[in-house]
């Protein structure tokens, strides 16, 4: 029959449905229910289009084509209509699509992914996963705030998991067990990009730079990379050995590095264009202290933070006497203060205008200062620093919290006549840090063009990182002031995204998709029956040194995690985000149809317990949509489905579920399940934005030879899929083909031949192990005849192989004693 499909003319069999005219012909009609040419008893109706003549839609599922007829499958009334089904079957899906610790990491890091790697023991891959997002496991694993943890959904049991603990340990492992990432690089573009910096923000833009194949450099003015991580961390939080190594980690992806290299002294913005770099990115931090403007700041002993820190890191051994006072709150000043008590200090006091709950340190450093014996004198502020015989008088002034502003903020207001003098050796503010000392950076006319924000920092567009300056961009502390380690990163690997796009003349990378269904409207509005059968059991507690040594040295505090403890960690984590995350139907037309739901609303309790008595099938009718393709998929009539009514909107209420005896454990209902209402027990770790390959091979569990697909992630096989139109299997697979490969990845698995050498196994080549064994035979046929002998074929063995397996035992053994396993 000759039809027309959006203005194309199409031949096809006569007695097909709309559906499948279109789909053979690749036009896309959007489908939830329709699958192998059956349709659901409640149908999804989203594959409904326009034919001309004819009123309202039709559902091309179930209209045959006729001779001539016209189809339209996209208009304005057809989309209006897809929107409203999909808003009605949102209402009955009650899931997350991530989990809320993915979607309070700034870096939107798989957090749930790499947790379950950790859980399975695949540390490699959960470095890997980490990496795609942070280049920085080492340090970012032990000096992050933990956003995530604090939207941990195992708070509403009893504990958040110890998120940021997790990614030290596997960094530390993979450091200690000498694994070689081995992190891919695109091909050479012939681009060169500079980075001025070489701290958090520069590496890691240097290393997203890199790995899409650019000519990438890094100037650095200090003599070592790492910025602040190096200069401004002491090695009680990053020892060096670890910061020297996760930075070749970044360096191994093919980064070149200019050290002692001071941007607007060795060289200007000028130089670089001149030199064929294709863009620059400004990555110089917050370097330059906020000064203390009070009378006596610039005595010798009052010093900026930074200066101090860099001494220290710097391994100076410089006298603070036993008195000092820092004058501050933020994280710098925790660090400040925890580095004079090892320097010797005695007394070490934080002086602040608010109260230590208003401080903008995090805190846990507060705590661990605390801890340590820093002291705290709050609702005070110096208003001048005299010399004294004895070293410094400090002179503060109590303050009080003063009425709200038209903000709500409650500023700190001197207390007349409530001044007091402290004396110490030395004073040491931090009050915060900017890029540029001046109105404007020096070096060249394009330095000074530079426009800067009024705290003195790079100005440069949040959506792109541009700067006022064409070619050159801007990124990390030098545009937003002083921020976490992540932060940087994150901002980095932005830069370094609209970099590439705008040297290679291509799209930018999408940005993270916002839509997410969640399992409450907030945190907090989470539904305790969720949490039901779940068991307390706390966090494991960081192994660390206690205050009365650590204090003595500068080695590291906090100790690390043990595998056990890693382990046990892992599997504390309630898995929240969907692990059907990837393939997710009802999520991609809801994207691709623009449904709000905010305003259409989703699930919003659960109402099905989960169901784990499957051997390797989980259930969670809470997902589903009853779009009954699991039950029309298999060809087993292995699924009993049912819903005891529906409402007057056409939602199912009450659904029935269940597998019978016909269920040969296949799994192709879970692949084509349209949420995560069916999932594979294995598959632990939801794939959000990564790379996945599909690599196709044979299935290696018997001689069918069916054609499986297998999904890897890294070196990691996530799992293992089947091409529906591909012989001899058609997409089916066993229950081994399907579930059977996680020997692939188990640490026992032989991958090399062994041999028996002084009563030990050891690992030799293929042309020696079977030398070996033809020896061996050898001697058994001179020693006991050929009937001595046996051949046995495995089940994997295809025909071919099994005729050269006879015809070896026949004759060059001589024996008939050959058999099969499967008696072929």
């Amino acid at each position: 029959m000759n039809i027309e499909i959006n203005g194309n003319s199409i031949a096809a069999e006569e007695g097909i449905t709309i559906l499948a005219a279109a789909e053979r012909a690749e036009i896309y009609i959007p489908t939830l229910c329709s699958v192998k040419g059956r349709n659901s008893e409640a149908p999804c109706e989203l594959c409904c289009v326009e034919v001309a003549g004819r009123d309202g839609l039709v559902r091309a599922c179930e209209t045959p084509i006729e001779e001539g007829m016209s189809i339209t499958t996209d208009s304005k009334a057809i989309t209006e209509h897809r929107q409203a089904k999909l808003a009605i079957l949102a209402e009955t899906h009650f899931g997350d699509c991530k989990a809320p610790c993915n979607l309070t990491c700034p870096g939107q890091i798989n957090v749930q992914g790499y947790i379950a790697h950790v859980a399975k023991g695949e540390y490699e891959e959960a470095v890997r996963l980490i990496m795609e997002r942070n280049p920085f496991p080492f340090s970012v694993g032990r000096v992050c705030p933990r956003f995530c943890e604090t939207r941990c959904r195992r708070i509403l049991v009893d504990e958040p998991v110890s998120i940021n603990h997790l990614k030290r340990f596997v960094a530390d492992w993979c450091m200690t067990n000498k694994i070689d990432l081995k992190i891919g690089r695109d091909e050479p573009t012939g681009k060169k990009i500079a980075v001025v910096g070489g701290g958090p923000a520069g590496l890691s833009g240097a290393y997203y730079l890199s790995r899409k194949g650019h000519d990438v450099t890094v100037f650095e003015a200090a003599p070592k990379l790492g910025g602040m991580l190096r200069y401004g961390l002491p090695e009680y939080k990053i020892p060096k050995d670890i910061l020297d190594y996760e930075i070749s980690t970044i360096l191994r992806t093919g980064i070149s590095v200019k050290l002692n290299q001071r941007w607007g002294v060795d060289f200007n913005l000028q130089d670089l264009r001149d030199q064929g770099y294709d863009a620059t990115l400004l990555t110089i931090g917050a370097p330059v202290d906020e000064p203390l403007e009070i009378p006596g700041s610039s005595l010798a002993n009052v010093l900026p933070a930074i200066n101090f820190l860099k001494n220290v890191n710097s391994g100076k051994v410089i006298d603070y006497g036993r008195r000092a006072a820092v004058i501050g709150g933020n994280n710098v000043a925790m660090e400040t203060a925890r580095s004079l008590i090892r320097a010797g200090v005695e007394t070490v006091t934080v002086i602040y205008p608010r109260t230590k709950t208003e401080m903008a340190a995090n805190q846990r450093n507060i705590r661990e200062a605390e801890k340590e014996g820093v002291q705290f004198l709050v609702m005070a502020t110096p208003v001048q620093i005299s010399p004294a015989d004895s070293g410094l008088d400090v002179e503060l002034m109590r303050m009080k919290l003063g009425e709200p502003d038209e903000k709500g903020v409650r500023n700190p207001e001197a207390i007349p006549g409530s001044s007091n003098i402290i004396q110490v050796d030395t004073v040491i503010h931090s009050l915060g840090q900017k890029a540029c000392e001046n109105t404007s950076f020096k070096g060249g006319a394009l330095e000074e063009a530079l426009e800067l924000t009024p705290t003195n920092n790079i100005k440069a567009n949040p959506r792109d990182f541009l700067t006022n300056q064409d070619g050159i961009y801007a990124a990390g502390d030098a545009t937003s002031g002083p921020r976490s380690v992540i932060q940087s990163v994150v901002a980095a690997r932005r830069a370094a995204n609209n970099i590439n796009s705008q040297v290679m003349g291509v799209e930018k990378e999408p940005a993270d998709s916002r839509f997410n269904f969640s399992r409450g409207r907030s945190f907090d509005d989470v539904d305790l029956r969720n949490f039901e059968g779940i068991k307390v059991k706390l966090r494991e507690k960081m192994p660390e040194r206690p205050p009365e040594t650590s204090t003595q040295d500068f080695d590291e505090v906090k100790l690390g995690f043990t595998e056990k403890m890693a382990l046990r960690e892992a599997k504390r984590c309630l898995s929240c985000g969907c692990n059907a995350y990837d393939r997710c139907d009802l999520k991609r037309l809801s994207e691709e149809h623009k449904v709000n739901l905010n305003k259409t609303g989703m699930g919003s309790e659960p109402v099905y317990a989960r169901d784990n008595s499957h051997p390797v099938i989980q259930v969670d009718l809470n997902k589903c949509i009853y779009c009954q393709r699991c039950k029309n998929s298999c060809d087993y009539k292995a699924i009993d489905l049912s819903a005891e009514s529906f409402d007057d909107r056409g939602r199912p209420e009450k659904i029935s579920f269940r597998f019978n005896e016909n269920c040969v454990n296949c799994g192709e209902c879970v692949d084509n399940c349209s949420t995560g209402a069916l999932i594979k027990k294995d598959r632990l770790v939801p794939i959000t934005n990564e790379e996945v390959r599909e690599v196709r091979s044979t299935c290696p569990y018997c001689g069918a030879g069916c054609q499986i697909i297998l999904k890897v992630k890294g070196n990691t096989l996530m799992e293992v899929d089947a091409d529906p139109n591909l012989a001899p299997n058609y997409g089916a697979l066993c229950v081994k083909g399907r579930f059977g490969q996680k020997f692939v990845q188990h640490r026992d698995r032989l991958t090399k031949p062994l041999i028996r050498q002084g009563g030990q196994l050891v690992e030799t080549s293929w042309d020696e192990a079977l030398n070996v064994v033809a020896k061996k035979f050898f001697d058994l046929k001179a020693m006991y005849g050929s009937d001595s002998i046996a051949g046995f074929s495995c089940a994997r063995a295809t025909n071919e192989e099994n005729y050269l397996m006879q015809k070896f035992m026949r004759t060059a053994i001589g024996t008939n004693n050959i058999d099969h396993c499967a008696r072929l």
